[in-house]
């Protein structure tokens, strides 16, 4: 079997220069690089961020890459698989149609551009490699089993794309690499990703494998089957949609102009929802012990993980990583505390019996007009008059991604127990694409500040935040000095 698919996109990211990148693409992959260390300093300080840490440095073997925020010395595979988990232990990353490629994009591009000693420009050229090999691999599954973070998958590929520009591979190799990383591609199970710690490394076990892969593809390791297409191929078993349909128009079209970024820890279709309690808080400094009763309307995606976490909720012995998919405990916290933040899932923070008390009261209901924006604004169809099964097509259409937006909307009508009501609306959420660049950046300075203020001083993290603003000028030196200014003091 010839090589297709692979052999476009290898082509595609050995021959990807700086210069014909538009400069918002660039611009988004600095706040990208924001919101992913920001999440790595919060996820540093979470229960199954401390466990990764501590088991990580007892494996211990070679110098070559940085742990964030801890500015430990390990392996590039080491730093790669916990860096990774830390981002995504609180779920706090960013995002893009159709996968959450930061995990991989980010972490990979970073710790790969220090080993392999490449300068600021060619980690921006991977990381955007990444991003867009990623999601729209992401983008073949949509309708599946599989979505969103559950698309662990898509970081074999980034993984592999990224090593392999960062490794200069030429064409053929880095179509190998993506070969090789597909041999065998992870299903996460439902109980693992919404019951259980282990959420946390299940995209760095994907993004060591896929940089492994162009190592290997770098040695010689030939490839002369296509394992992403075919009878014997991942969309076979993966796909929903036809892979060339998904990357067509590959530099032309930017899926990394819909990256997004949250604002606060938990899934992105509980962020308007949050946008919105927060804003009747400041508005009416609402005392969250006075609440009868919360309305929530919103999309059917926000229903539907709601409904697929609600069996591994425990009550106050529930653990974050089933609370960051609840829509009841993250509203009861936010009224109460007047904040969603990494301190509302500590575990001492989630046996508050008031919260639990105030998230009983909590109601979801699907919402028609926030339902039907959505689906006005979605990137893929449905065909009515499709029955094979695949009535579902990627639109890309002769568009621009950076016009479109994300319409994850959702009501709030909050009840006091005097009678008086308050309400919101929140079609796109902070943070999300379809918001103005210059209001997604400043959330991303926000939250990068925030989050290392613990482990940062204030010079040092303003040194870090204009570095980044500036990567596509730095040299292997100066990446290399970024990552020591992510990390504590001591290092």
């Amino acid at each position: 079997m010839a090589l297709q698919v692979t052999e476009h996109i290898g082509h595609w990211v050995a021959e990807l220069k700086l210069e014909t990148i538009p400069r918002r693409i660039i611009e988004e992959l600095k706040n990208q690089v924001l919101s992913c260390v920001a999440a790595i300093h919060a996820g540093h300080f979470s229960e199954p961020g401390r466990v990764v840490s501590r088991t990580v440095r007892q494996w211990s073997a070679g110098k070559d890459a940085t742990l964030i925020p801890s500015g430990d010395r390990t392996s590039l595979h080491f730093a790669l698989y916990a860096n990774a988990a830390l981002s995504m232990s609180l779920d706090y990353d960013d995002y893009l149609f159709a996968a959450h490629t930061g995990h991989s994009a980010v972490v990979g591009s970073l710790a790969v551009a220090e080993a392999a000693n490449r300068p600021g420009s060619e980690l921006l050229l991977a990381q955007l490699a990444a991003n867009e090999v990623g999601g729209r691999l992401g983008a073949v599954a949509l309708g599946g089993a599989l979505n969103g973070q559950m698309c662990t998958f898509v970081h074999l590929a980034s993984g592999a794309a990224l090593a392999a520009r960062l490794l200069e591979l030429d064409q053929a190799r880095t179509a190998a690499a993506l070969n090789i990383a597909m041999a065998q591609p992870p299903y996460p199970v439902r109980a693992a990703f919404f019951g259980s710690e282990a959420k946390a490394v299940l995209a760095g076990q994907g993004l060591v494998v896929g940089v492994q892969a162009a190592q290997l593809a770098s040695q010689g390791m030939r490839v002369v089957a296509e394992a992403w297409e075919g009878e014997d191929g991942f969309a076979k078993h993966f796909a929903v949609h036809p892979l060339a349909e998904a990357f067509q128009n590959l530099g032309e079209l930017w899926v990394s102009d819909t990256l997004s970024y949250k604002t606060y820890p938990g899934c992105a279709y509980l962020s308007a929802i949050i946008d919105c309690v927060l804003s009747l808080q400041r508005q009416h400094h609402i005392d969250g012990r006075k609440v009868r009763s919360v309305e929530v309307c919103a999309n059917p995606l926000t229903l539907g993980m709601e409904a697929l976490s609600q069996p591994y909720l425990r009550g106050p012995e529930s653990l974050p990583v089933t609370l960051n998919f609840s829509v009841g405990y993250s509203v009861a916290a936010a009224l109460l505390d007047k904040e969603l933040s990494p301190r509302q899932f500590l575990p001492e923070r989630i046996k508050d019996p008031a919260t639990w008390d105030l998230a009983s009261r909590v109601r979801l209901t699907l919402d028609d007009g926030m339902t039907q924006k959505m689906q006005e604004t979605a990137l893929v169809r449905v065909d009515p008059a499709e029955r094979s099964g695949r009535g579902i097509r990627i639109d890309w259409g002769p568009r621009q991604l950076n016009t479109q937006k994300m319409s994850f909307g959702a009501r709030v009508r909050i009840e006091m127990e005097s009678g008086k009501t308050y309400e919101a609306e929140q079609e796109v959420p902070f943070g999300a694409f379809g918001r103005a660049f210059d209001d997604r950046r400043k959330q991303v300075e926000d939250k990068f500040r925030r989050e290392t203020r613990y482990t940062l001083k204030k010079e040092r993290m303003e040194r870090a935040i204009d570095m980044i603003f500036h990567l596509e000028d730095l040299n292997a030196a100066q990446v290399r000095e970024l990552i020591r200014l992510c990390c504590s003091e001591r290092s």
